[in-house]
C-alpha cells in the first residue's frame, strides 16, 4: 500500500494479545486491524467534537432567540397599553 509510514507504538501484553486475537478471528493482519480501530476513532472523535460544537451554537442561538423574544413581547406589551393598533404588510 502506497504512502504508508512505519510507526513504533507499544501496547501492553493484555492488549496485543485481544489485539491478535481480533485479527485472527476476522482474518486481518495486526497492521490492518489497528489502521481500520485508529480510522474508526479519529472518526468518532470528529463527530463526538462536532456534537459539542453543534450543542454550543444551538445553545447560543436560544439564548439569543429567548433574549429577540423577550424584547418582541415587550415591545407588544407597549403597543397594548398604548392603544395602537398592529398592521400586518407583507414585506
Amino acid at each position: 500500500m502506497a504512502g504508508l509510514r512505519r510507526v513504533v507504538v507499544g501496547f501492553t501484553e493484555e492488549m496485543l494479545s485481544g489485539i491478535d486475537s481480533l485479527a485472527q478471528e476476522t482474518n486481518r493482519c495486526r497492521s490492518v486491524l489497528i489502521r481500520e480501530a485508529c480510522s474508526f476513532y479519529i472518526a468518532e472523535k470528529r463527530r463526538a467534537m462536532l456534537r459539542e460544537r453543534m450543542k454550543t451554537g444551538y445553545m447560543e442561538m436560544a439564548e439569543l432567540n429567548r433574549a429577540l423574544a423577550e424584547e418582541l413581547g415587550a415591545d407588544l406589551e407597549d403597543r397594548d397599553l398604548s392603544g395602537e393598533a398592529w398592521v400586518w404588510r407583507k414585506a
